[in-house]
């Protein structure tokens, strides 16, 4: 290695300065041609809220905190708003998606399964990396699963090789973001056709809602449905012990025998405690299903999506900026080792 002056580098770099212009003048071009070759993205984004059910902590710690603006309350939900981007990245959320009907903007109307297979466009490259991999697929031992068949759905714990990477590709479409300060979700859909991926952000945020509502309500719908269930069952005694009573009491009219006043005491009491049992469950029931309003949570959709009328990728400018950088400090990096090497 050799020792130089800083006057020793800038004359080197003004010598070469042909050669810098060259190398960004080529870089340029290989920008333009990579960032024209990108097809055009378009993001469409929504911003909503939801409830988040919490236990207080009580007492004089929570008033101060509150006064400090410091969230103390424990959430008692076992799936939280950390993990809804998790939720929204699980196979079983994003298979669901694919048999969701759109429109392209030429208004074809299909499947999102068949837009991302036959209307999906990839840059030049693509088919080439698209080429090995048919190639390396032909090498490699054939999958023992089965594909889906046409019209039946892919299940989401036995998929095939083609299956998992639609689905993989799906998760960088598709984006959760939860806003730690105020807990709001921050849903976004990337497509090539814009009506594509405002109707996929609409139907991503109705999923998302309709889980966390199955989850929060799980619970109470059991209990619910529990409660219905005996509802009917303790329905159904009671008029069979109706029929008992008014039969023994039209076979029996006119007879004063103590043991027929006897037999009539049971039968009422066995159709008064059928009465209160039915009435019991009856008013179960009414609380279960209040219940279930209760735990059901309340959205509020802060800002709605709209159609993208401008493309969020390639941006061109930063991809030639970032072109144009690469070369100029690669050919000075260059020259700059080549000093210290050679004499």
């Amino acid at each position: 290695m050799y020792e130089f002056d800083i006057k020793t580098l800038l004359r080197n770099l003004w010598n070469a300065r042909r050669r810098i212009v060259t190398n960004c003048v080529i870089a340029l071009f290989v920008g333009l041609v990579i960032a024209f070759s990108i097809p055009k993205q378009y993001v469409a984004q929504c911003t909503l809220a939801s409830e988040v059910q919490s236990e207080d902590i009580g007492g004089n710690l929570g008033a101060l905190a509150s006064i400090a603006g410091i969230n103390v309350a424990n959430s008692s939900d076992a799936i939280g708003p950390d993990l809804y981007p998790s939720v929204v990245s699980s196979r079983s959320f994003l298979v669901d998606l694919l048999y969701v009907e759109v429109t392209t903007e030429e208004g074809e109307r299909l499947t999102y399964y068949d837009y991302l297979k036959t209307k999906t466009r990839l840059p030049w490259w693509g088919f080439i990396t698209k080429a090995i991999g048919k190639t390396l697929k032909s090498i490699l031992p054939d999958e023992k699963k089965k594909s889906s068949e046409e019209g039946e759905r892919i299940d989401p714990e036995h998929m095939t090789r083609e299956e998992e990477s639609l689905v993989e590709g799906m998760k960088s479409l598709i984006s959760c973001k939860i806003n730690q300060k105020d807990f709001t979700i921050n849903l976004a859909v990337y497509a090539q056709d814009p009506n594509v991926s405002k109707t996929m952000v609409d139907t991503v945020m109705v999923h998302l809602q309709n889980f966390i509502t199955a989850y929060r309500t799980n619970k109470a719908r059991n209990d619910l449905q529990f409660y219905q269930k005996m509802e009917k069952e303790t329905n159904q005694k009671y008029i069979e012990s109706q029929k008992v009573y008014a039969d023994y009491c039209d076979s029996h009219q006119g007879i004063i025998l103590q043991a027929y006043q006897t037999e009539l005491e049971r039968l009422e009491n066995e159709l008064q405690v059928a009465l209160s049992a039915y009435t019991q469950m009856k008013q179960h029931v009414q609380m279960a299903e209040a219940k279930v309003q209760e735990k059901t949570p309340a959205f509020t959709l802060i800002e709605k999506s709209t159609v993208p009328n401008k493309a969020s990728s390639p941006k061109k400018l930063l991809i030639l900026i970032a072109f144009l950088f690469l070369s100029f400090t690669g050919t000075c990096g260059w020259l700059y080792v080549k000093l210290l090497f050679q004499r």
